[in-house]
């Protein structure tokens, strides 16, 4: 049982990781993406792709309760 409850937990922890690494791969890619860009629109793209990884996943909490069908 105990064995059973700790692969429970694991998994959680690996998965809100693995979505956490996930986000942070999708934001440097973003900011290389920025790079490439003329000074005004670098700055807005910069600007785009500053959030952190708890308001993203906040704000994706809130479209998916939005969004769910009642």
């Amino acid at each position: 049982m105990q064995l059973i409850a700790l692969t429970v937990i694991l998994s959680f922890g690996l998965t809100a990781c693995t979505t956490q690494n996930w986000y942070q791969g999708a934001q440097s890619a973003q900011t290389a993406h920025c790079m490439k860009e003329p000074l005004p629109e670098y700055e807005e793209c910069i600007k785009q792709s500053e959030g952190n990884y708890e308001s993203y996943k906040y704000d994706r909490e809130q479209l998916i309760e939005e969004n769910r069908p009642d």
